[in-house]
């Protein structure tokens, strides 16, 4: 596998160095052949400040491609200049951005852009030359030029795609023709806007001179400074996204961490926890609530009796009847998960939904004997599933119910305990399904637990986004 790298790495410096041959050769031949006045080196200074700094604006297109107006001051050189003067334009402003990155891709780029420029600058010299669509001195904009010198810059941006993608093919041993086409045609189209813009501009340059043009360049890189600002803004919310993703994902392992700890302690709670929040789901599902409801729904489920991991042992596994202090110990586990939930920021939903969920609907529950409608619904709701569940499961004190035989239970409570209306859905939702949903008895804590789990769903979805 090294070898293979290295074989790689040797390849793609000798197609550097080859082009770096031919384009320092063309260079040469050009500088010497062409005539050098004061206004030539002017406006050669003028083009690479321009393009030095629309580079420093650019935006990545994609994982090694990046997209700026640099291009356009390039156009100028290649349409009024010559070869050698478009390539000190082109070549300087690779360097803009070359901060950070290895120097042989900084040297690639240098030479690729470079033989590629005064390839195709000679090109629209022979062309025109032909042709006699731009006549110097410049004085008039005609549509052949308009139409050579799309033709050109689309030309230009093949060859230099081509040029990239072959140095990519030779380093990371990928497809050449797919990055070709991956890369220039998804371009294409912003390509396209570019060169409009570039034919905008060169005819400016014809009509008023180079500082006409220079003052065209203005508003663009303005423009594209504040397109970058707004990619980075968005790249930061993504990130932040992320993070927050990933916070909330930790938090959710160590509250189900917690459960799983007291399922070690008490092997009826984790079996328990899995059967509520599977029910709580099912119910805000039958009443239309939001995916944000549903999930906040089976996450309470899931942790309403995380606030039993400080209840001794004792009290938890105890078959006859709990005397005073252990009632109040007890009582005490709403309050705990509460607490502890209501430390993780993304969790205080949860943690209001669990504080409440051993209230009653006439007042009589606890911790703060709140009632009706100042009870929390999602708690209403956990208060049904929970009941439920309870009476369905075999404790210590006593063997489990039927489901009808519960289900008559919560009917009887209703109103008192329980709020009728989500008794009546818990029955909605038992009607058609089988024994084992309506016993609870095939749920299991980490299936569910992962049902819970947002950043698992999103793994997915990255992983897609990467694709694209």
């Amino acid at each position: 596998m090294a070898e293979t790298v290295r074989t790689r790495e040797i390849a793609l410096v000798g197609m550097t160095a080859l082009m770096g041959a031919a384009a320092g050769a063309l260079f040469f031949y050009f500088s010497y052949t062409s005539v050098w006045t004061s206004d030539m080196v002017v406006q050669t200074f003028l083009l690479t400040t321009i393009a030095w700094v629309a580079e420093t604006q650019s935006v990545q297109f994609s994982k090694r491609v990046n997209v700026s107006s640099a291009n356009l001051p390039v156009l100028l050189g290649i349409f009024f200049l010559g070869p050698a003067q478009s390539a000190i334009i082109a070549s300087i402003s690779i360097l803009a951005n070359s901060r950070g990155k290895d120097t042989l891709r900084v040297l690639f780029m240098v030479a690729s852009n470079a033989l590629s420029v005064m390839v195709v600058a000679v090109l629209f010299q022979r062309v025109n030359e032909s042709l006699l669509v731009l006549s110097f001195p410049v004085s008039s904009v005609t549509l052949g030029f308009i139409g050579l010198g799309i033709l050109i810059g689309l030309t230009w941006e093949a060859a230099d795609f081509g040029l990239t993608s072959i140095g990519v093919s030779l380093r990371y041993q990928q497809k050449f023709l797919s990055l070709w086409k991956n890369n220039f045609l998804k371009a294409l189209p912003s390509q396209l806007l570019i060169l409009g813009v570039g034919m905008v501009i060169a005819a400016v340059y014809i009509k008023a001179g180079i500082a006409a043009a220079a003052l065209f360049f203005v508003p663009i890189v303005a423009s594209q400074h504040v397109y970058k600002l707004l990619v980075q803004q968005k790249e930061l919310l993504a990130e932040q996204t992320k993070l927050s993703e990933d916070l909330m994902d930790m938090n959710i392992g160590l509250a189900g961490a917690l459960i799983m700890l007291l399922d070690s302690k008490d092997h009826y709670t984790a079996s328990h926890s899995a059967g509520v929040a599977m029910y709580c789901r099912d119910m805000a599902r039958m009443m239309g609530m939001t995916e944000d409801e549903q999930r906040s729904a089976h996450m309470a489920g899931l942790l309403h009796d995380l606030g039993k991991v400080g209840t001794p042992d004792s009290v938890l596994k105890k078959e006859g009847e709990l005397t005073p202090r252990e009632w109040e110990q007890i009582k005490e586990h709403p309050t705990t998960a509460a607490d502890v939930l209501s430390q993780l920021a993304t969790h205080k939903e949860i943690a209001d939904v669990i504080r409440h969920h051993q209230e009653h609907f006439d007042g009589s529950g606890y911790p703060y004997g709140i009632g009706g409608d100042d009870i929390p619904e999602l708690s209403r709701m956990l208060a049904v599933a929970d009941t439920y569940h309870a009476l369905t499961s075999d404790r210590p004190y006593r063997p489990a119910k039927s489901p009808f035989e519960a289900l008559i239970i919560l009917r009887k409570v209703a109103g008192t305990q329980l709020d009728p209306k989500y008794v009546e859905v818990m029955a909605q939702v038992l009607k058609n399904e089988d024994l084992s949903y309506r016993e609870g008895s095939k749920t299991d804590f980490l299936s569910e637990f992962r049902k819970g789990r947002p950043a698992l769903k999103l793994d997915d979805l990255r992983a897609h986004a990467d694709e694209v």
